[in-house]
């Protein structure tokens, strides 16, 4: 049976690897490398926020805040420079409320204890 930290990174997980992979997709076929640089920023955030290194243990908390800001950034700066409504980008929003949530939901388990 998997408990809820066990789910809830699954879920980080997936949501970070949709948004990277629409990011990078996006780069490559439109040229542009801001994509790139936003779908390369998800995932070295992700591994950061996951890796299960000693040295990384007390900059977890941070750097799971700046994997929310991130996320909450990518939104802000679609809507004020795109907005477009497509399966692409509204799978993307998704995938980056469902980051914002999974770690906040992270955090408060972790503080919990």
């Amino acid at each position: 049976m998997m408990n809820s930290k066990m789910v809830t990174r699954i879920l980080l997980s997936m949501a970070v690897l949709i948004t990277a992979v629409i990011h990078l997709y996006l780069g490559m076929v439109y040229d542009a490398f801001i994509f790139i640089l936003n779908g390369i920023g998800f995932l070295g955030l992700w591994g950061l926020f996951l890796l299960p290194m000693a040295f990384l243990r007390p900059y977890r908390r941070w750097v799971g805040f700046v994997l929310m800001g991130y996320s909450a950034i990518t939104i802000l700066l679609w809507a004020v420079l795109n907005g477009e409504l497509d399966v692409a980008s509204i799978s993307a929003k998704l995938a980056e409320l469902v980051i914002i949530v999974t770690v906040w939901l992270d955090l408060q388990r972790v503080e919990q204890k």
